[in-house]
Formats: structure tokens, sequence, C-alpha cells
């Protein structure tokens, strides 16, 4: 038997635990364990057929989400052409919910695999190896002559008996960001996601979640990202596990949970300030502060004590807070969608999360999409379009806005600039929709723009409006520019230093022992002209770190980052030439 497990990520970074789980526990009942194969969607549809049939498959099995559903079926009916013998399936949240449907539509499959699937893989594949019969197996809808048929659920499975998803060095995803599930279930029922259709939560137990953490620890990967719908619903729980990860903090790893922020205790909260910088991240969803909305999609948000929260978790300066919100949600127009967004912005988050409401099969809102007038698109990922409260004109208005704050919020590379302007100006929607419409009257959406095009637009769009100092916006956006890169020139809105004077200056300051041994500890070695064009030094008319009205030059480490990518920068004081 030669079975193969197929994952067809959204991006190479990307790791997929799901056909991980499914090897790792199928392999001790077989004599030829499945293997896995994992592209992206990336990948030219020929060029993973042919990854396929390399190995030629008798069992194929696809990991099925909405961003891959149309390319798996693209390639589910080309192998069925090179391969009629083959048992092809799916398995995965696109497929679960209305398998007899997708059966009907997809000729080339065989099966369906619903729900959690290692028991019924491991099943599946025993059957096969042995051969026995497997049509009658629970978890699976299958297509059994001219009959589709759904079988009884199959069982919860026992979390302890989850393997650890990757290899003991991690070779198998060595440049992947890694996932880790010590939970399943949600206890909350939120309308638009498929957490709420599972009952009850049900977890792994700690003495396992503590040796899978220690193997992320010992190998010192970069980030681990918790797949658990709402991490802290236990909050003991999750504080056990917090404390465990501060304890035998290798001063690497990052964590990144999804929380209800409502949730955590003062207990947790006062824990919470003494973790390590940038050792733990949060997602926190808000996806709306209109209460008619809320309580359509069955989310009751305390937003008074979220807000409160999320600023006492800010003010602390150790923890990356990443905000949701959802456009195309029942009830809510763009004046209320303006309402949430300047809601939320306020609380500057390090990322701002903006989506559209995607009808996901499964969800209470997929069943109630004519109960509140949403239409979709009938094409994955099935993003609404328009909603009785929000005219297609306006989902465009708001998808000019997710780019612009994708593009100069969340990339982090406007940062300094944005704060300062917004301590100048109010209204932070109708400034991205401004920007918007500006970008789009330009025609910068036609096109890719490198990072410079970006920066000059940045500059001159604000530079044009009211009340805003030109000479100080250059100076914090000069801040900006020189945090994620050495500038190889100046622009024209960027004004240079005397390079001869300046390179002078700093050579000195570099051949200087005590300097290196103050800034740059990890150059001590590197000949002072060679390390001059692996930093940078930058002069500003104002001190941009504290606002203080005196010049000030920062030098600029590239080799040591933040999780957004900004440099080390320090205040230096250079000799005179």
């Amino acid at each position: 038997m030669n079975a193969l497990l197929l994952a067809l990520n959204a991006k190479y970074i990307h790791s997929n635990i799901a056909v991980r789980y499914l090897q790792k526990f199928a392999a001790p009942d077989l004599s030829y364990p499945p293997q896995i194969l994992e592209l992206t969607i990336n990948n030219r549809l020929d060029f993973v057929l042919d990854e396929i049939f390399r190995r030629s498959p008798d069992i194929l099995l696809f990991s099925t989400y909405i961003w891959n559903v149309t390319m798996v079926r693209s390639l589910a009916a080309e192998y069925r052409k090179l391969r009629p013998d083959a048992i092809i399936g799916a398995g995965g949240p696109e497929v679960t919910y209305e398998s007899e449907s997708f059966l009907q539509q997809n000729p080339a499959f065989d099966l369906v695999i619903r729900g959690e699937g290692e028991e019924t893989v491991r099943q599946l594949l025993t059957a096969v190896e042995t051969g026995t019969s497997w049509t009658q197996l629970p978890g699976l809808t299958v297509r059994d002559g001219g009959d589709i048929r759904s079988n009884p659920p199959q069982k919860p499975l026992d979390l302890g008996a989850l393997p650890f998803p990757y290899a003991p060095d991690f070779s198998d995803a060595p440049e992947q960001i890694k996932y880790y599930e010590s939970s399943r279930g949600c206890p909350f029922h939120c309308q638009y996601c498929l957490s709420s259709v599972e009952k009850g939560v049900r977890t792994v137990p700690l003495d396992k979640v503590f040796a899978d953490l220690k193997l992320f620890l010992n190998a010192s990967v970069r980030q681990v990202k918790f797949v658990d719908r709402t991490f802290n619903c236990d909050s003991h729980r999750a504080l056990k596990i917090w404390r465990f990860l501060r304890d035998h903090d290798n001063g690497v790893t990052n964590f990144h949970f999804e929380i209800t922020a409502e949730l955590l205790n003062r207990e947790t909260l006062d824990f919470l300030r003494t973790v390590r910088p940038e050792q733990f991240q949060f997602e926190i969803g808000v996806q709306s502060t209109n209460p008619q909305t809320l309580a359509a999609i069955h989310r009751q948000n305390d937003w008074p004590r979220l807000r409160a929260i999320v600023e006492e978790i800010r003010s602390f300066g150790n923890i990356h807070q990443h905000l949701d919100l959802i456009a195309g949600l029942p009830h809510e127009d763009c004046d209320s969608f303006h309402r949430s967004f300047n809601a939320v912005y306020s609380l500057m988050p390090q990322q701002l999360q903006l989506g559209f409401l995607k009808i996901l099969k499964g969800s209470g809102l997929f069943y109630d999409q004519q109960k509140y007038g949403l239409i979709c698109r009938d094409y994955p990922p099935f993003e609404v379009l328009t909603t009785p409260d929000l005219p297609y004109r306006d989902t465009l208005l708001l998808k000019a806005v997710e780019e612009m704050v994708e593009l100069f919020y969340n990339s982090g590379r406007f940062f300094h600039a944005l704060r300062w302007l917004f301590s100048q100006i109010d209204d932070p929607f109708s400034f991205y929709q401004a920007l918007g419409n500006c970008y789009q009257a330009e025609k910068r959406h036609y096109a890719s723009q490198s990072l410079d095009q970006n920066y000059a637009f940045f500059y001159q769009f604000c530079a044009a409006l009211p009340a805003v100092e030109e000479k100080k916006l250059a100076q914090y956006l000069k801040l900006d520019y020189c945090l994620h890169q050495r500038p190889k020139r100046h622009p024209g809105w960027f004004p240079g230093p005397d390079a001869a004077s300046l390179r002078q200056r700093c050579l000195l300051f570099l051949e200087q022992t005590k300097n290196r041994e103050a800034f740059l500890p990890a150059y001590q070695e590197t000949d002072p002209k060679h390390l001059y064009k692996l930093v940078h030094f930058e002069p500003f008319s104002f001190d941009v770190l504290t606002g203080q009205d005196c010049p000030v030059v920062l030098l600029f480490d590239y080799r040591h980052r933040d999780l957004l990518g900004n440099a080390r920068v320090s205040p230096v004081l250079l000799p005179e030439a």
C-alpha cells in the first residue's frame, strides 16, 4: 500500500499539522506508513500533479480548506485520469459539513473524512493494507456503487493520544512556522466560526503539553502558534502553561495565542507583566463594537473591559497584540464599521487585522444567509459581497481601507510616522479611506509598488494634509525607513547629511573599543571600515525616540531585530572629525 497525505498551504512559511497528526497517529499500525507531500497553492497545478504522480499513491488524501479546495478538486480529477484504480479522498473543514454534496459534485473522489481524522484515517489505511472493507467505517462519507452514504460519526479522540506533530529535530519544517494544539473545541458560539459547531472543549493533558513544549524550546524554534480557538477559556489551565513557558524561556521562541481578553483575571494580568518582551503574542477577536451585530452572531463583547485590558497589556511593553475586525457582518453598515474601526485603532495594537466575512460551510451564518440577506461569492473563500446594510460600493471602500492598513500599518514600516500623525489628526478610518482613494486614483493598485515608491507616496499624501508639519513628518518617516533597511541612497523626501563628514565621524566612533563594547558587542572583531557598511548612522533634527527638541544621531544595528523586523536602535554621541 502506498498512501499519500497532501497539504496545500496558503504560504510557504506555513506548516500543516493536520497531515502530520494523521501520519504519526496511523504509522504504528501500518507496515507502510503514509507519506506527506506539503506544497502551497502558489505552486503550479502541473507541478503539484507531477509531484503526486512521482509518488504514485494507491490512496491519495487531501487536507482541504477554503483556500485550496478549488485546486484540490482539479488535482483529484487529473489524478483520477492517471490512476483510475486509486482511492481518492478529502478531509478538513471545507468538506466535512457538506460531504454528500461534495461527492455528488466531484466524481473523482471516493470518500470524505468528516471531522477530526486521526482515528478514521488509521482505520481506513489499516483496512486497505489488510484487504478488508472500509466503506462502513465511522467518520466517512463514501461513494458506494451508485449511492453516496454518510456513516455514523467517529468517536471523539482522547487528546492524550495525539502524537507530537513534528520530527524531533524539526527537519520536516525547518523554515516554517510551527503550530501546536493543546485543546479542541470552543465554549462560545460565534455564528461565523466553525469552532462553535463542536460541542464542549477537550484538552491535552498538561504533562504531555509541557513535554511537547520542551521540544520546541530545546530546539529554539523562532515561533510557535497555538491553534486553540480560545486558549484562555480555562483561566487556571492557561496560566499554568504560561508559567511553564516563562520559567523555561530560552530567550528566543515566541508563542502566539488566540485569547478572549475579558477572561484575563487580575492574577493572570499581574503575571503577564513579568514575561520576557516578545515571548508572547496575543490575537484578540473584537470583530465589531456594534451591539446589534454582536447579538446576531452570538458574541457578547464587554467592550469597556476589553479596552481596559488591552490598554493595560500595552502598558507592559512586552506582549504584541493583534486585534481582529470582520467587515460584512449582519446589521453593520459602513458608518457602524467606521466606529468599530476607530475604537479598535485607538488601542494601537501591533496588528489590526481587518478581514471580510466568509460564509463557511457548517457555520451558523451559512444556514442563516437568507435570514440576514448575506450575499457571498460562489467561489472560495466565499466572502460576502453585499448585505442589506452594506452595498457593494461600500464593500469596495472597505477593501481599499483594508489594503491601506495592511500596506502602511500592519507592515510595521510606518509605525512612528503614523503614531505621530494621529497625535495631530483624528479619525483614522477617514484617513485610510482618503489614502486608499488617492492610491487608486494614481492607479498604484494596478502594479506592484516598490518599498521606496510606497514611502514616497505616503510622504506626499501626508505632507499635503492640513495641520501636518512636513519637516517633522519627514523625520519620523526617516526613522521608520532606517529601522528596516540600511539606506543605499537618500530619496527626495529623505534629506541626507554631509556624507563625507559623517562617515569620518562614524569611523572614529567605531574605532573606539568602548563604543563597540557598549553598542555593538556582537561585532567586537569586525574591522571598523567593514562594520560601517553593516550598520547605519543617521542624524535627526530632533530626538525622534523621545520627542525632545534636540538633534540626535541614531545607530541602527540590523543584526538584532524585533518580531516586526525593526533594527536595534541607540542614540550615540559622535566625536568631532
